[in-house]
């Protein structure tokens, strides 16, 4: 399993455990992981994989919205190049902070 690494003048906003929502054939899967938000990127690590699933710079982030998964409050991070993130979890109205703090825009 890798291990996060900040990237050279990155300082950490917030990090917490996390569930990202991918979909799987018809439906969509739940991932347990932890998040990273920087001052320079948002990043996901699946927990026991080596690789991030999300590796964003902030420049790369076109946004982020707040909506309903089932029951849960969850939280969508949009990229610059279509792809969305969808993810739930105890620290999820912690992570709109951090989105926050680091310039990202709620759309």
């Amino acid at each position: 399993m890798a291990k996060f690494q900040l990237l050279s003048g990155e300082t950490i906003i917030g990090r917490g455990q996390m569930a990202l929502h991918q979909k799987q054939f018809l439906r969509t899967k739940p991932f347990s992981g932890n998040i990273y938000v920087t001052n320079q990127r948002v990043c996901f690590y699946i927990s026991m994989v080596g690789n991030p699933e999300m590796d964003l710079h902030l420049s790369g982030v076109k946004g982020f919205s707040v909506g309903k998964k089932a029951l849960f409050t969850a939280v969508t991070i949009y990229s610059q190049t279509g792809e969305n993130y969808v993810f739930t979890g105890f620290p999820v109205k912690k992570l709109q902070d951090w989105l926050r703090q680091a310039g990202v825009q709620e759309i």
